[in-house]
Order: C-alpha cells, then sequence, then structure tokens
C-alpha cells in the first residue's frame, strides 16, 4: 500500500490552501500513492462549501486515490474511537491528545492498526521529541503511525512541521522545514502490538508542554531532565 502524507504550508487565504494541497495530491496519485493523508488545515474544517469542493476536486484530478484526513480530532469528546479507514482500524487524534500518556491505554484498548496524529510542534525540539514518540508508539500502541501537520507561520499561526511515516520501529518518510510529500509503501496489514508491552513516554519537552497546556507542574525525578 502506497501511501501519501501532504505537510501542507499554511498559505494568506484557505483557497490559496486548498490549491497547494489539490496539486501535491496530483503529484501523490502521478507517483502512485493509494492513500493520501491530509492534515486539519485552520479555517477549512469550519467551511460547509470549501472543503466538499475540494475532496470532489481531488476526486476527478487524483483518481483512485483513498483520503483520510485529520478533520474532526480535535473536536473529540469521549475516548478515543478506531475508524474503520484504507489503513485498517485506525484512531485520529490532534495536538495534545497525541502525546498524552494518561490517554494511551485507551488508544492500545482499541487494539487498532493505525494512528493518525495531527501534531502541530511549538519548536523544533517538540517537533523531534514527537518523531521519537511516534516510533516508540508503533511498537507499543498501533503498528503504524502517520504524523501529519501544518506548516508556517501566517493568519497568526506559528507551527513547526513533524509530519512522518513510521511502521515498526522504522521511519519510512520524513517531512523536511517546509511544505512537502511524503511518500511510503507500508505493508498492507499488520497486527496491533501485544498488550504486554510497556506503553510509551513522552520526552520531558512533551511532558512540559502538556503541563503549560494544563496549568500543572512537570514531575521529574532529575533536575537535568528539564534540560
Amino acid at each position: 500500500m502506497r501511501v501519501a502524507v501532504v505537510q501542507h504550508r499554511i498559505r494568506t487565504h484557505e483557497r490559496m490552501d486548498l490549491a497547494a494541497m489539490l496539486a501535491l495530491s496530483e503529484r501523490a496519485s502521478e507517483e502512485g500513492a493509494q492513500v493520501m493523508v491530509y492534515p486539519a488545515v485552520p479555517g477549512l474544517a469550519v467551511s460547509a462549501t470549501l472543503m466538499p469542493a475540494f475532496m470532489h476536486n481531488v476526486e476527478e484530478r487524483a483518481p483512485g486515490m483513498t483520503i483520510v484526513s485529520a478533520y474532526g480530532a480535535s473536536n473529540r469528546s469521549g475516548p478515543p474511537m478506531a475508524v474503520p479507514t484504507v489503513l485498517g482500524r485506525t484512531v485520529v487524534l490532534a495536538g495534545d491528545d497525541c502525546i498524552d500518556p494518561e490517554l494511551f491505554p485507551q488508544v492500545r484498548a482499541q487494539e487498532c492498526e493505525a494512528l493518525v496524529w495531527q501534531f502541530d510542534a511549538e519548536d523544533d525540539l517538540q517537533a523531534e521529541a514527537c518523531l521519537e514518540l511516534a516510533l516508540e508508539a508503533t511498537l507499543t500502541l498501533a503498528p503504524l503511525v502517520v504524523v501529519v501537520s501544518v506548516v508556517g507561520s501566517v493568519r497568526g499561526i506559528d507551527v513547526h512541521g513533524t509530519s512522518a511515516i513510521v511502521h515498526l520501529g522504522e521511519i519510512l518518510a520524513e517531512g523536511g522545514e517546509g511544505e512537502d510529500l511524503l511518500i511510503a509503501d507500508v505493508p498492507a496489514s499488520s497486527k496491533a502490538p501485544e498488550h504486554g508491552k510497556r506503553l510509551p513516554e513522552p520526552a520531558p519537552i512533551l511532558r512540559q508542554r502538556l503541563a503549560a497546556h494544563h496549568g500543572t507542574k512537570v514531575r521529574v525525578d532529575y533536575p537535568s531532565d528539564l534540560s
């Protein structure tokens, strides 16, 4: 299964965002991608007209492509739930949910085959730590983790990209600093990891982010953990 991931650079207007993503979709189709994973682009999720028109254009100009999107993950209510996608049983998470260890037991209980993380890093250190966490997650939560992100500083948004396709402890594709299209061949199916394995542990930089967002303090064993 050939999977493509759009790492999208935010434009000054939503219609420009859609045009750029459509161009990358066409390129992915030309390179034989069967599955396209899109990030949730700010300003588009609330549009009742732009996204349906975009999806229709993708169907016409990138025929045979199956779409998996991170839209809606940020509005999740209740525990994480797996949904059927072409990637298999898939849990889609956004923001801090991707790195929150309190959710990991609930994610593993879903026995999913894939995770899609919409993680918009606040700096390069968070982006690197998220990728390391994704490597662990493919051995303990789901065999395939697709990290998808927007990048750029515009419209009051400042996001550092961290897109990647990770499978069973191996990075199959990783995005650069700006807009990028990631393509990788992923095995069609893999079993969910065994429940006996230790759950992944977010790095100190990610625990600091969680604490800052939740208004709490990070518990550390040694002061050097926060360096």
